[in-house]
């Protein structure tokens, strides 16, 4: 596209957030298995968000509604029918295939975390609850920094405009899962035990799509939806610092909660 930002624009727009995040102390916390429980047990409720902002998207750039109508940016919304199909239906490593959120739910069991708190406000739900009261109705079990996430980018994927979600999930997800992943394997080694072994092949998969794939692609999708505006590309960034600010108070929240032993 003509006249639209270069990678590099995106990523400096956002480069103190992503550094911070990247330089995170977590990753180094994490050194044997009730650490790494403590930081499944906080993490899992980013992993349920993101299905929103991704399905927010595909809203906004692919026609799901009959009568069915041509997609007016056929480049983004084949990406993001890709995105949806490795995110809501990838292989499970064992010869069938499911969505990367069942993926971390099987990988917090087999280590021996506690899938309760999801597992229950995903139900609360999935029978008709709002998200706001399924998310209060947990308020004793449900992290509080998991739970300001999670309350941000579902408001996000429900009002913001499409710059802005494509911001948060492009700049603040897509581009910065692979390396945020690469530092976990790097500090886990290879001496973490058995229990971990579909945690490894949850991060080695998301490595490996959005690291190879989607991450680079995904810069395209944001310079067709912001399209030059700058009033677009700066909704955009806006909402990437916001989503990266967060995230690091997540991570705030893990190393305190590993922290306080």
């Amino acid at each position: 596209m003509a006249g639209a930002p270069t990678t590099n624009f995106w990523e400096s727009a956002i480069a103190v957030e992503r550094t911070r995040l990247l330089a995170h102390p977590v990753y180094q916390a994490l050194r044997g298995p009730e650490e790494v429980v403590v930081f499944l047990q906080h993490h899992v409720w980013a992993v349920w968000d993101f299905m929103s902002l991704l399905k927010a998207l595909q809203t906004g750039l692919t026609c799901v509604r009959v009568p069915w109508v041509p997609a007016p940016h056929p480049f983004s919304a084949r990406l993001i029918n890709e995105i949806v199909l490795g995110e809501e239906t990838d292989e499970d490593g064992e010869g069938g295939h499911a969505s990367h959120f069942e993926l971390y739910l099987k990988a917090m069991a087999e280590a021996g975390a506690d899938v309760g708190p999801i597992e229950r406000c995903v139900d609360r739900v999935s029978r008709g609850m709002p998200w706001t009261e399924a998310l209060e109705a947990g308020e004793r079990e449900i992290p509080p920094a998991a739970r300001g996430f999670v309350a941000h980018h579902l408001r996000l994927a429900e009002s913001g405009s499409l710059a802005e979600v494509a911001g948060a999930f492009t700049l603040a997800r897509e581009g910065v899962i692979p390396d945020m992943f690469n530092r976990l394997l790097l500090e886990l080694g290879e001496s973490m035990p058995d229990r971990f072994g579909r945690f490894g092949y949850y991060l080695r998969r998301h490595i490996e799509l959005d690291g190879d794939e989607h991450g680079p692609a995904a810069t395209r999708l944001l310079d067709c939806v912001t399209g030059g505006n700058p009033a677009a590309e700066n909704e955009a960034i806006e909402a990437a610092r916001v989503s990266l600010r967060l995230r690091a108070n997540l991570y705030d929240a893990v190393f305190t909660s590993i922290r306080a032993g």
